[in-house]
């Protein structure tokens, strides 16, 4: 009797053994979605933080400072650097300046005819030989000659007589002049000149400053530039 129930019991162990064995392992639990929702959400805030300003909002209390604004403005755009180049500045076209000349020989300076054709001037030194500061001039009178009265406003003249004698008058007063003799004419002091009978005058004429001498140009030129 007990042999008989003990094989049905067997069988059908056996079958719930082999249909336990055939059915296949089951899946590993997916984690819920609930669990990984605040790690993704998280992941893009720390990698991009946000570059709008933080605004005060609706719960911010009456009178209180808003948090100031971290988000930086953005740089100016750089210019690109100028080709245009300033012109070049033109210096002025005057007239060059005369070489100075430390030594002038008598046969190369200028000479005028003077006095009515009674006298001549030797222009040595003066602003075109780049004397700046004197004028030196040989005078050469003959008997009867007369050098009306003038002034020098702003020139200072100075003769030294080698030969010849004549009558002078400066600032009123009556000179006679002759050899060796060394004349100053202050500047604006009124003057005159009548040669004497005799030997023809000449004197060394200095204006200090150069200027008055110009005058002497206004007659002919007896010699060729330069002597030649």
């Amino acid at each position: 009797m007990r042999s008989r129930l003990l094989i049905p019991v067997l069988a059908v162990a056996g079958t719930a053994t082999l249909s336990w064995a055939r059915e296949p392992a089951p899946a590993p639990a997916k984690p819920t979605a609930s669990a990984s929702a605040p790690i993704a959400q998280a992941a893009p805030q720390l990698a991009a933080p946000s570059a709008k300003p933080v605004t005060a909002s609706a719960s911010t209390p009456p009178g209180a400072t808003p948090p100031a604004s971290t988000a930086q403005p953005p740089a100016p755009a750089a210019s690109a650097p100028s080709t245009a180049q300033a012109p070049t500045p033109v210096a002025p076209t005057g007239p060059a300046s005369p070489t100075v000349r430390y030594r002038v020989p008598t046969a190369e300076a200028p000479r005028h005819v003077i006095a009515g054709g009674k006298g001549r001037a030797t222009l040595l030194l003066n602003p075109s030989t780049g004397a700046t500061a004197a004028s030196v001039t040989l005078l050469e009178l003959q008997p009867g000659a007369e050098v009306p009265e003038h002034t020098h406003d702003t020139s200072a003249e100075i003769l030294y007589i080698e030969q010849g004698t004549a009558e002078m008058t400066v600032s009123g007063e009556k000179l006679r002049v002759g050899k060796a003799d060394a004349v100053y004419i202050p500047a604006g002091a009124k003057h005159s000149a009548r040669v004497l009978p005799g030997a023809t005058f000449k004197a060394v004429q200095v204006y200090a400053g150069p200027g008055p001498e110009q005058r002497f140009t206004q007659g002919p030129r007896e010699n060729a530039p330069h002597g030649r």
